[in-house]
């Protein structure tokens, strides 16, 4: 993943949108070396927005590795499969 400087990117913003659009990357643009935002393609409609690897990627659920685990692989196996 590429990565931008708010500075960056108020002069390479036709670069970045290009990139993001015909390449289909995501570019992340932060400050003091954190990512703050992610630029990410439009999806087609008969495709699904990439939640799952933006969710990845952010550190909205960092609290959850103090988490203890409440289920088992075991639990988890017998349940859903």
């Amino acid at each position: 993943m590429k990565h931008f400087t708010t500075t960056e990117a108020r002069k390479n913003l036709s670069k970045i949108v290009n990139e993001v659009k015909y390449k289909k990357v995501i570019i992340a643009i932060g400050r003091r070396d954190e990512e703050e935002v992610y630029v990410i393609p439009k999806p087609d409609l008969d495709e699904e927005l990439p939640i799952s690897q933006i969710n990845a990627a952010s550190p909205s659920f960092d609290f959850l590795d103090d988490e203890p685990d409440i289920y088992s692989l075991n639990d988890l196996k017998k349940r859903y499969v």
